[in-house]
């Protein structure tokens, strides 16, 4: 690894990576070694993978990482905030964020600190930087005058925030355990006055998981710029986070960002429909989505219940399979 060495004026940067991991396979490694060799340092936090990945944190330790194992599985936002602490205790300067599978092209690191730098020389207040796309979604969605891209819905994984932007506005939302932790970090960012910005051209591949058809009663349905003809449905149990996370984050944020988030609650209702359809049986996702909205409304916020996930572990998904995704399934999948 060596020192990242980008010149804000006379500031040196130290740019550390922190990996958050979940029963991890030997995928791993070769992920640590793309990123490893762009940045300062890597940390890497696992969320309580148990004995079975020992070996494979060792190897990373070996490697040069410092690897930290959470004694309980508490969640990605646990897992990333534990690693920026980590990360600035060594005297990061910036922090990117990856998935345990996230592989990253050279000159990948540079690209989000050539943005930052750029963005800043214009007179930005810049708080994070993505890349412009991530797997087949282009996270930039409008540019300013000066060639500025502006991202918005944006993931965590390759994600570059300053150490200044997390002591300002603080870091994950560890209590939404999984599923739109970005989004709300996003929107928090975004409400303190910082840009959200997309670093032109950087791409960082992704598997999206196991693609399948888009039907509505049966038959094939799509909204050119908005829904896709094909889907992506989450493991079963994801969909209570989702339904009680989007219910709190739209009470925090629908005043500060109403188009977003009136357009997002529509998609996911949306998708909503479309994975209660093709639930079997449906019957056990209606009582998961149901404990979902119970526990958004009542912010009941934290890990899901026991006797939820196994409603939720009884749930498969009925529907036409269009591929099995493409390279690079988030580590949250697992979880």
């Amino acid at each position: 690894m060596f020192q990242s060495g980008v010149n804000e004026g006379r500031r040196v940067e130290s740019v550390w990576a922190i990996i958050s991991t979940f029963r991890p396979d030997d995928d791993l490694l070769w992920a640590f070694d793309s990123i490893a060799s762009q940045v300062s340092g890597v940390v890497v936090v696992d969320d309580a993978s148990g004995p079975g990945s020992s070996e494979l944190l060792s190897a990373l330790t070996a490697r040069g990482a410092v690897v930290e194992s959470l004694a309980d599985n508490s969640g990605i936002g646990a897992a990333l905030n534990r690693g920026y602490e980590l990360a600035l205790e060594a005297g990061a300067s910036k922090v990117v964020s990856f998935d345990q599978d996230s592989h990253i092209e050279a000159g990948y690191v540079q690209s989000l600190l050539d943005a930052h730098v750029a963005a800043a020389v214009r007179g930005h207040r810049v708080g994070l930087v993505v890349p412009e796309h991530f797997a087949d979604v282009r996270q930039a969605y409008a540019e300013l005058g000066d060639g500025t891209l502006l991202a918005k819905n944006i993931i965590q994984s390759g994600m570059l925030v300053d150490a200044e932007v997390l002591r300002q506005i603080g870091t994950m939302r560890e209590d939404f355990f999984i599923d739109l932790i970005d989004t709300e970090f996003e929107l928090r960012t975004r409400a303190a006055g910082y840009l959200t910005i997309a670093a032109p051209g950087a791409a960082l591949a992704h598997q999206l998981g196991r693609q399948y058809a888009r039907l509505l009663f049966g038959r094939p349905v799509s909204i050119p710029g908005i829904l896709p003809p094909v889907t992506t449905f989450s493991t079963p149990f994801r969909y209570f986070y989702r339904v009680r996370n989007r219910i709190v984050l739209n009470r925090l944020y629908l005043r500060s960002a109403p188009a977003q988030i009136t357009r997002d609650t529509v998609i996911d209702l949306l998708h909503f429909v479309n994975a209660a359809l093709v639930a079997r049986p449906r019957g056990e996702f209606a009582r998961v989505l149901r404990a979902g909205i119970n526990a958004g409304v009542k912010s009941r916020m934290g890990r899901m219940p026991s006797a939820v996930a196994e409603r939720a572990s009884r749930v498969a998904w009925n529907a036409p399979v269009v591929d099995a995704g493409v390279r690079g399934a988030t580590t949250q999948g697992d979880r």
